[in-house]
């Protein structure tokens, strides 16, 4: 085709020797055969044909929209660097498959909204980011019965696939390089306690420490900040004073760590060694520069869209867990 002129459907059709109605179920993934299917597709390039979108989801029944459902407070999620770099970066992973992503924000206990919001985006499938577990929002995708992917192992209650970075792992991994460092009295300042990933940071840092015959001085559970890493510190300091070593469950908290040690004259990483968790762009601003856990944003993204994107092709999913690795980053702080 050539000039200004339209090419429909129709021309598609021509081309391949097909009729209408099957190049239209080969291009919107309805029923065809192989052949008939890359037959009708190589058609569409030859002529460059872009399929119009309505028409494409009246044939499929698929609206190529991913509904990123995040239910949780809304102060958490804009202040939270782990929050707003996965959404980022799973903007982009489903924008590179020709997905839509639709974003669902919503307050942790506002099930009703979360529910609307849902139904009205015609989302094929769901990616959830939620720490806080309630029977009420298990049933909202139960409920919307959709494909449904976590972000972060999910409660034991919430049978779904996920994907998560090894938390048990990478704290393991923090005790271990503390005490090679020659550290023996260390504590741990944790994320909330009502959260999943700050118990497997907790028991993996314990675990290193255990298979050493070491306990923990202490484990102070709080907010992912650098107010809540301060006032931990300054309690540790106050009641333990021994203390050498301090694995921050992130890399906010490590940064009110550091700021505690500097108000009391204990030099880092000389008297404490501190450790965090994220690497975001905070860990190279501290002094001195942090040794902390690299989450690998853009792999768990593109591990996301792509377990989504097979289910919803394929009718199964490829996976039911996919746990990626933390990199150390070592720095100046231990």
């Amino acid at each position: 085709m050539t000039g200004e002129q339209t090419v429909t459907i129709r021309d598609v059709a021509k081309r391949a020797g097909v009729a209408v109605s099957t190049a239209s179920r080969a291009l919107g993934n309805g029923s065809a055969s192989k052949t008939t299917r890359e037959k009708v597709r190589r058609a569409a390039e030859e002529l460059h044909f872009v399929p119009n979108p309505a028409a494409r989801q009246l044939t499929s029944g698929r609206s190529n929209i991913v509904a990123i459902a995040v239910p949780e407070r809304t102060d958490f999620i804009f202040k939270d660097t782990f929050v707003t770099g996965i959404l980022v970066e799973l903007a982009g992973a489903f924008s590179e498959r020709h997905m839509l992503p639709f974003l669902a924000l919503t307050e942790l206990h506002d099930t009703d909204s979360l529910e609307r919001l849902l139904h009205d985006s015609a989302a094929d499938g769901v990616v959830v980011l939620s720490f806080h577990y309630s029977r009420e929002l298990a049933q909202v995708f139960h409920d919307f019965d959709k494909p449904t992917v976590f972000i972060g192992q999910p409660f034991p209650r919430m049978r779904y696939p996920y994907v998560d970075v090894d938390n048990e792992g990478a704290s393991y991994h923090a005790a271990k390089l503390l005490i090679e460092r020659g550290r023996k009295n260390i504590a741990i300042i944790a994320g909330p306690n009502d959260m999943v990933t700050p118990k497997q940071r907790t028991i993996g840092c314990s675990d290193g420490l255990a298979d050493h015959g070491i306990e923990p001085l202490t484990v102070i559970p709080g907010d992912y900040t650098a107010e809540h890493g301060f006032e931990a510190c300054e309690k540790i300091l106050e009641q333990y004073p021994e203390v050498d070593g301090i694995f921050a469950q992130s890399d906010q908290i490590a940064m009110g760590v550091l700021q505690a040690l500097a108000r009391h004259g204990r030099r880092v990483p000389d008297d404490v060694s501190v450790i965090g968790f994220d690497d975001f762009s905070i860990a190279m601003t501290t002094n001195p520069k942090l040794t902390t856990f690299a989450q690998p944003l853009r792999d768990m993204a593109q591990a996301i869209a792509e377990m989504l994107c097979w289910r919803l092709k394929h009718g199964e999913w490829n996976a039911m867990a996919q746990v990626l690795p933390a990199t150390l980053v070592e720095r100046e702080s231990v």
